[in-house]
């Protein structure tokens, strides 16, 4: 009797060895100390980025004209790639009013509007050597002209404005009750050679506005960080229209950009 228990206690043991054999042979084993270990993966790319609107003015394409209104201070046009107008990829928004002087001429969509988000365009100054300026409009014009963005637009008369400024540089300002009141203003921009915007020459304009935070940037350099706490010009906007703007000059426009 004792020799049978005695049997089956070793049959016993030797399932047991032959079942912890076999996990070790399918599962791994180590008689080493062994230590849990943390895999971090990159992260991916956000696909967070919502797009609000987006045209780049290709004259095949007409189905966003009908958003777009002028504050009727000049004449826009969509045109394509020519000859006499180089630089376009697919076509471009033309300012191309006969009047070269005309002031904050505002192209914008009626909707969507905007609170927070980042709007970009590329843009140039179109100086048409037909109009022939004397020399004195010429030294005059240089230290203002340009092109630009508007944002949180109310109205005609009430929003935020930031364009390249001829001999300034660029500007940051806002409309109020249709009279301009300037927020920043940074001259002789360095990343521009010899601080002055140039004819012809194309420049991608950036404005990233959240809350009352303004940024600003030109071809993707910083130029304004701004926030307006209401000093000047009272209240800030919250919400609007956005758009695009030329200041006493003409300008092509190759795409506008806007998004969260």
């Amino acid at each position: 009797m004792k020799k049978n228990g005695l049997n089956r206690t070793l049959i016993k043991i030797f399932l047991i060895l032959f079942a912890i054999n076999f996990l070790c042979i399918t599962t791994g084993c180590s008689t080493k100390e062994t230590k849990e270990t943390i895999i971090i993966k990159p992260a991916e790319p956000s696909s967070s980025v919502k797009t609000i609107f987006f045209d780049d003015f290709n004259t095949t394409q007409s189905i966003n004209r009908n958003m777009w209104v002028s504050n009727g201070k000049a004449h826009w046009v969509w045109q394509g790639k020519t000859s006499a107008n180089p630089g376009c990829v697919d076509g471009c928004l033309k300012q191309n009013s006969e009047d070269i002087n005309a002031l904050n001429a505002v192209m914008y969509v009626q909707t969507p509007q905007m609170t927070n988000g980042v709007i970009e365009t590329k843009t140039r100054m179109n100086f048409d050597k037909s109009i022939a300026p004397t020399p004195e409009e010429k030294k005059r014009l240089r230290y203002f002209i340009g092109t630009g963005i508007v944002f949180r637009m109310s109205d005609v008369n009430n929003y935020y404005m930031f364009r390249l400024a001829g001999e300034e540089g660029c500007v940051l300002g806002k409309m109020v009750n249709g009279k301009w009141v300037d927020l920043d203003n940074p001259r002789r921009v360095r990343l521009l050679e010899g601080g002055r915007i140039k004819p012809n020459v194309w420049y991608t304009l950036k404005v990233q506005v959240y809350g009352n935070n303004i940024q600003c940037f030109i071809n993707d350099s910083p130029v304004i960080n701004y926030t307006d706490d209401g000093s000047k010009g009272g209240p800030p906007f919250t919400v609007g229209h956005f758009g695009l703007i030329t200041f006493k000059c003409f300008a092509d426009f190759e795409y506008i950009n806007v998004y969260q």
